[in-house]
């Protein structure tokens, strides 16, 4: 996917696809970069940046940006889909920032064991991490399988038959591990 990096003060990654992009792009190690997480902001010192970790969600961390009320200009490195909308939301408040889509995002077909799991009777313990995994998950069924489903947020909850449904107590990684371990218990009980 071609896109420019024009010159900025900061960095603002909601993923860590987004830095790998941004190393790609050509961005100057040492800038600031407001991570969305723990994970992101990681990912960012791993490649050189400044990270400021975030509180696990888009929404909670533009606000921190504006609170926060940085140098400018700022740039978003995202994939072609988001939600929300970080460069907009941070314009609006008065900080510049620009929108850089730098990745594409392909649905994957599931793989055939996935697809025999799904089309069985056994429970099967799926963990969303985004409300697109959510809606594309949702585009392949419907699954004969009971499904336990560990969601990062209520928007991740697929529109499918569920035997149980776990939203994540927040939005990061140790909140899913959690979700998906109850889900594995519940799936594990309904199966004995």
């Amino acid at each position: 996917m071609a896109a420019n990096l024009p010159e900025v003060a900061g960095l603002i990654f909601t993923s860590a696809n987004g830095v790998a992009q941004a190393g790609r792009l050509g961005a100057p190690r040492g800038l600031p970069a407001f991570c969305v997480g723990q994970k992101t902001a990681d990912a960012a010192q791993a490649a050189g940046f400044v990270p400021r970790v975030g509180p696990g969600d888009a929404d909670g961390l533009i606000a921190a940006i504006i609170k926060d009320r940085p140098r400018e200009p700022l740039a978003h490195i995202r994939g072609e889909y988001a939600r929300g909308a970080a460069a907009e939301m941070l314009e609006k408040a008065g900080i510049a920032c620009h929108d850089v889509v730098a990745y594409a995002q392909r649905p994957r077909t599931l793989p055939d064991t996935a697809v025999k799991a799904l089309a069985g009777k056994f429970p099967v313990v799926l963990p969303l991490f985004s409300p697109r995994t959510g809606t594309i998950l949702s585009g392949q069924g419907p699954f004969t399988a009971p499904l336990h489903i560990a969601a990062i947020s209520q928007a991740a909850q697929p529109d499918l038959a569920t035997a149980q449904l776990e939203i994540a107590m927040q939005p990061d990684e140790d909140a899913m591990i959690d979700a998906t371990i109850a889900c594995l218990r519940m799936a594990t009980q309904a199966a004995g």
